[in-house]
C-alpha cells in the first residue's frame, strides 16, 4: 500500500481505512481501530476524557496508552488523586522508570506525601528521586543516610549535626569522610565503634579514613584487627609503602580474588614465577572477575618457561580479546538465523507498528511491540528487535538481542545485540580521523549501551561518555565546535569528538589499540605509569599491568565487542 501525506483532520480516516485493508486478520485490524479510538478520545480533550476512561478498561498497549493519557488529562485539570489512580493502573500493565517518576510527582501534587515517597524510593539513587526524598522524608537521619549513599555529603551533614543518635553519628562520620575532613571523620567513626565494635564493614571504613588522614600505622592496626576481611586493604597500604613481602602475605590472607591477583603480580615483580603461577592457575579456573586476567598471565609465564602444553590447557579460559592479543583469535561461526516462524500475534503487532510509525506515532508503535514481547518466542523477539533496529532505535534492539544472546548465538541475534547504530555518523568520522568504525561502535556499546543521554557517576556524558572537560577541549581545540553543556548529548557531535579522541590515543601509542582503549577509560597518564612500573615490553603484558580493576574489565569488554562487530559486519574480520 502506498502512503501519502494527509491533512491532520484526515489522519483518523486514513487509519480507519488502514484497519480495513491491513493484511493480517481481525487482531491487527482491531488493534488499529483501538488506536483510532484513542486518537479520537485524545482529540476530545480537554472537554471530555470519557473516551479515554472507556479505553483505559482495555488491556494491552491501547489500554496502557489510554491510562497514561487519562492520567495526564486529570492532572492538567488539577485532579491529581484521579491522575494517580490511572498511573497506578498503567503500571499494572507496563512499568517504566519515567512513568513511576510521573506517579511520584502526581502523588506529591495530590498531597499524598507518604505514598509519593514510597514510589520515589523505588527509583533511588537517581538524582530526581534523591531530590524528591529531600522534600518528602521526615526522618532527618534516614534522609542523611540516603543522601550519603547518593554522594550528597554537603546536603546530608547539617541533618546529623550534632549527632543525636548512633545512626546519626555514623551518617555524620561518612559525610565528613566524603567531604575530606578525615581527622574529624576518624573521631566520629571511633566513637561509633565504641558501641558497635562488631561491625566489620564500618571498621574497614574507619581504617580507610585513618589511612587518608596520614596515619599508616593506625590504619594497619585497624585492618589487622578485623582479620581476613581487612587483609585486602592492609595489602594495598603495605604495597603503597613499598613493603612488598608483607603486602604479599596480607593479600594471601584475604579471600578476595583481586587480593590474590595482586599477590601474584607482586611475586612476579620480585622474580618468584613459580609462586605467581600457582596463584594464577588457581584463579584461572574460577568465575570471578580476575579469572581471565589470571589465565592470560599464566599462559604467558608458561610459554616463556617453555611449558606449551600447560599453557594450552588454559586456552579455554581466555576471552576473545586476549586470544586476539596473543594472535590466536579465530572468529566465531554462527548460524545464519534461528529457525521458527513468527507467531500470528507478533506478526500482527508488527503490521500495526508499521502503520503507526508511518503516521508518525513512533511511541505508540513501540508500546505495541513492547506488549507483543511479553508473550513472544525467540523468533518473535528477533523480528521485533529487527523492527526497532530498522526504525532508528538501536538501544531497544540491543536490549532484546542481549537478552537472547546467552541462549541463542545465531547471527540474527548477535546483530541485534551489536547493532550498527548511527552508522552514517560513525562511518563519516571514523573515515575522517582514521579509526576502525567497528572500534567506535564497540566503545559506544560498552560506554553507553546506545543511550545518547547517558550520564555516568563521574559526569561523563553521551554515547561515547566524554567528561565535560575533555569534550570542551576536543570540541573547541580540535573540532572547531562551539561547546555547550548540551553538545555531548548530540549523537553526531559526540561520535565526532569521541572518534577524534580514539584517533589521538591510538596515535599516541603508535597504533597500539590495547593501550589506546585502556587509556580511553583509565587515562593515558595512568596507563603510562602502570606499564612503566611493570616494565611492560610487549602488548600482551599490558592487561596485567593495569592498576585499575575497572580499566582491565573495560579493555576486555571493548575488545570483545570490537571483534564481534568485525566478525558480523567486516568483509575481512581478521584484517
Amino acid at each position: 500500500m502506498k502512503w501519502i501525506a494527509l491533512p491532520i483532520v484526515l489522519v483518523g480516516a486514513a487509519l480507519a481505512l488502514a484497519a480495513l485493508l491491513l493484511p493480517g486478520g481481525d487482531a491487527a485490524s482491531s488493534a488499529l481501530a483501538g488506536y483510532e479510538s484513542l486518537r479520537k478520545a485524545q482529540a476530545g480533550l480537554p472537554q471530555t476524557i470519557a473516551g479515554l476512561e472507556d479505553l483505559a478498561a482495555r488491556d494491552g498497549a491501547v489500554g496502557w496508552e489510554a491510562r497514561v493519557l487519562a492520567a495526564r488529562a486529570h492532572a492538567a485539570a488539577g485532579q491529581f488523586a484521579e491522575a494517580a489512580t490511572f498511573l497506578r493502573r498503567a503500571l499494572e500493565l507496563r512499568v517504566t522508570t519515567a512513568l513511576r517518576a510521573e506517579l511520584g510527582t502526581t502523588l506529591e501534587a495530590a498531597g499524598l506525601r507518604a505514598e509519593a515517597k514510597a514510589e520515589w524510593e523505588k527509583l533511588l539513587p537517581k538524582t530526581e528521586a534523591v531530590l524528591a526524598m529531600m522534600r518528602l522524608e521526615p526522618d532527618a537521619v534516614r534522609l542523611a543516610t540516603l543522601l550519603v549513599g547518593a554522594g550528597r555529603y554537603a546536603d546530608a551533614l547539617p541533618l546529623v549535626t550534632p549527632p543525636a543518635t548512633d545512626a546519626a553519628r555514623l551518617a555524620r562520620a561518612r559525610c565528613l569522610a566524603g567531604l575530606g575532613t578525615t581527622s574529624e571523620a576518624a573521631s566520629e567513626f571511633a566513637r561509633y565503634l565504641e558501641k558497635h565494635s562488631g561491625e566489620t564493614a564500618v571498621r574497614i571504613e574507619y581504617g580507610r579514613v585513618v589511612e587518608r588522614a596520614g596515619d599508616s600505622a593506625g590504619a594497619l592496626q585497624v585492618y589487622r584487627g578485623v582479620g581476613a576481611a581487612g587483609a585486602y586493604r592492609e595489602g594495598l597500604l603495605l604495597e603503597s609503602l613499598g613493603r612488598i613481602q608483607d603486602a604479599v602475605g596480607a593479600y594471601q590472607r584475604s579471600s578476595d580474588s583481586e587480593a590474590r591477583w595482586r599477590a601474584a603480580r607482586l611475586l612476579e615483580s620480585v622474580g618468584d614465577t613459580e609462586g605467581a603461577l600457582k596463584i594464577y592457575e588457581a584463579l584461572a579456573s574460577g568465575t570471578h572477575r580476575v579469572h581471565d586476567d589470571a589465565a592470560l598471565r599464566a599462559v604467558l609465564l608458561l610459554r616463556d618457561a617453555g611449558h606449551a602444553n600447560r599453557a594450552a590447557g588454559l586456552a579455554d579460559e581466555l576471552p576473545a580479546a586476549f586470544e586476539w592479543i596473543l594472535g590466536s583469535y579465530v572468529p566465531a561461526k554462527r548460524s545464519a538465523s534461528t529457525s521458527g516462524a513468527v507467531s500470528s500475534s507478533v506478526a500482527g503487532a508488527l503490521r500495526v507498528a508499521d502503520a503507526l510509525a508511518k503516521r508518525g506515532d513512533a511511541e505508540w508503535a513501540a508500546s505495541e511491540l513492547d506488549f507483543a514481547l511479553t508473550s513472544a518466542d525467540t523468533a518473535g523477539r528477533i523480528a521485533v528487535g529487527e523492527w526497532f533496529a530498522t526504525h532508528n532505535d538501536p538501544r531497544r534492539a540491543f536490549q532484546i538481542g542481549s537478552e537472547l544472546l546467552p541462549k541463542d548465538a545465531a547471527q540474527a541475534v548477535a546483530k541485534l545485540a551489536y547493532p550498527r547504530a548511527w552508522w552514517a555518523n560513525v562511518e563519516r568520522w571514523s573515515s575522517t580521523y582514521g579509526v576502525d568504525p567497528y572500534l567506535v561502535l564497540a566503545v559506544i556499546r560498552e560506554e553507553s549501551n546506545y543511550l545518547p543521554t547517558a550520564v555516568s557517576s563521574s559526569n561523563a556524558g553521551g554515547l561515547m561518555q566524554l567528561l565535560p572537560s575533555t569534550a570542551k577541549w576536543i570540541a573547541e581545540s580540535k573540532c572547531k565546535l562551539r561547546y555547550t553543556s548540551e553538545l555531548p548529548f548530540d549523537p553526531d557531535a559526540n561520535i565526532r569528538m569521541g572518534t577524534w579522541y580514539l584517533s589521538y590515543l591510538t596515535g599516541l601509542y603508535d597504533g597500539d589499540i590495547v593501550r589506546a582503549v585502556a587509556a580511553y577509560n583509565g587515562g593515558n597518564g595512568n596507563v603510562d605509569r602502570w606499564t612503566a612500573a611493570a616494565n611492560v615490553t610487549r602488548r600482551a603484558d599490558v592487561p596485567g599491568a593495569l592498576g585499575s580493576i575497572e580499566t582491565r574489565e573495560y579493555l576486555v569488554k571493548v575488545l570483545n565487542s570490537w571483534l564481534i562487530y568485525r566478525e558480523l559486519y567486516a568483509s575481512d574480520p581478521t584484517a
